[in-house]
């Protein structure tokens, strides 16, 4: 991989991340929530217990 090519890559998850932080603290909840809700059948199989939050009484976007 060529050097511009990694900063390109660099430059693109900074603003990427610079994003993130911008969002309201409901989007980011909703974020972390879709997460659990992503990990959760893996988990399971695993044998863990799993349990997502519920985001009722958040003002929806």
């Amino acid at each position: 991989m060529e050097d511009r090519d990694l900063n390109a890559l660099l430059a693109g998850k900074q603003r990427r991340r610079l994003e993130l932080a911008r969002l309201p603290i409901e989007e980011k909840l909703r974020a972390v929530v879709r997460l659990q809700e992503l990990a959760a059948p893996i988990l399971r199989q695993r044998g863990k217990t799993v349990r997502c939050w519920k985001l009722e009484g958040l003002k929806h976007a």
